[in-house]
């Protein structure tokens, strides 16, 4: 399975919005061309120090303890094995690009994220739509039989909205999920096929995190092993 993350061509898509995350990791800007590297960043998560991950935005000992935490071999994981109707998130708010010394909020920044499931029943790994933090937010998880589902959180309340198989889902590979916000409404890709769209305004200030800034995020949901080889966050064209 993980040499499959060295084998995916990236397809950049103008305006997509794909999950985030920013790294200081060495390794991960010397894989972007002199030019890209100006207003891009890879997270492998290959880099020694993991506390340098994502920005220092990774919390590898969440307070919610049906989930661990850790990399493996280049990946990212988040496993549950005790609850099956527990979600983690992981907020991405800020990033830090080469060329300046200005941390910047994630919003409107383009992201991607591939990812991999290997879950037990129903279960799936993605990204998310506004702040978990705050309690407001679309989550797009994709499992390891080539469905999607979408689950939606306002308050206390969390929901599975939708779930259907899809032919643009690879079945026992990689996939790469991206989003979009249109208006009032979230265009949720997967290997650049739109699958799903949403109405959600994530420009609420109920979706803001407490220190005012408006997220995007990791996020699994049910039982297994949920693997993310690779994140990228760039600026808008």
């Amino acid at each position: 399975m993980m040499a499959l993350k060295k084998s995916i061509t990236h397809a950049i898509i103008p305006s997509i919005v794909l999950f985030t995350s920013w790294s200081t990791v060495a390794l991960s800007q010397e894989q972007t061309t002199e030019t890209e590297a100006q207003t891009v960043v890879v997270e492998t998560f290959e880099g020694e120090d993991q506390t340098l991950m994502l920005g220092g935005q990774i919390f590898f000992a969440p307070s919610n303890s049906d989930w661990m935490i850790y990399v493996s071999n280049g990946d990212l994981v988040m496993e549950n094995r005790k609850n099956p109707q527990s979600l983690h998130f992981n907020d991405i708010a800020w990033v830090k690009f080469p060329d300046t010394e200005t941390i910047e909020p994630t919003e409107d920044m383009i992201v991607s994220a591939i990812v991999e499931s290997e879950n037990d029943a129903n279960g799936g790994v993605g990204i998310l739509v506004g702040s978990g933090k705050s309690g407001k937010y679309l989550a797009l998880t994709v499992d390891g039989q080539g469905r999607f589902h979408v689950a939606k959180k306002d308050g206390r309340q969390l929901r599975s909205i939708h779930s259907a198989k899809h032919e643009a889902i690879k079945v026992g590979e990689s996939n790469e999920l991206s989003f979009r916000v249109r208006g009032a409404h979230v265009l949720f890709y997967v290997n650049g096929t739109k699958v799903i769209q949403v109405p959600f305004s994530k420009r609420s200030t109920n979706s803001r995190n407490s220190d005012g800034a408006t997220g995007i995020g990791l996020a699994a949901y049910g039982l297994g092993k949920f693997h993310f080889e690779e994140v990228e966050i760039s600026r808008p064209n």
